[in-house]
């Protein structure tokens, strides 16, 4: 797989992410539908930028050999954080968030727990290991 295959496949992954954490939290009606596919293209791109420089760690040859040895590796960190996004709450890992127009308080998965699974998924999924000859 190509890089660039990759990189489409983790920003494809980090919008409908995106947007399914949008429409379970913030969604209000149409407003929504029309600005947060937008802010989902920024967030989602600017998480892939962040995933690909903190990629540049693998350019030290001990780190590159232990991340290819195995997809493993990127496997259980993308598994990893798509539970913690999918069960996290169930687990205990909540936050009560107050809707400051409204008051209105729901719980929901602790922002950081959020945003740490977020990032992780789109870091495994944009440095998938591959064989270095397959890495264009």
């Amino acid at each position: 797989m190509h890089r660039l295959i990759r990189v489409i496949a983790a920003w494809s992954l980090g919008w409908l992410v995106y947007m399914i954490a949008m429409v379970m939290t913030v969604y209000d009606g149409i407003t929504s539908l029309i600005f947060q596919p937008i802010i989902a293209v920024v967030f989602s791109t600017v998480a892939v930028g962040v995933s690909l420089l903190a990629g540049c760690i693998f350019r030290i040859p001990p780190m590159s050999r232990f991340w290819r040895s195995s997809w493993f590796w990127a496997a259980a960190l993308a598994g990893g954080s798509i539970l913690t996004m999918i069960y996290g709450a169930d687990w205990g890992l909540t936050q009560t968030f107050t809707n400051p127009e409204t008051g209105h308080q729901s719980v929901g998965l602790r922002l950081d727990m959020a945003l740490v699974s977020y990032l992780v998924l789109i870091f495994a999924i944009t440095n998938w290991p591959v064989r270095r000859s397959d890495d264009t």
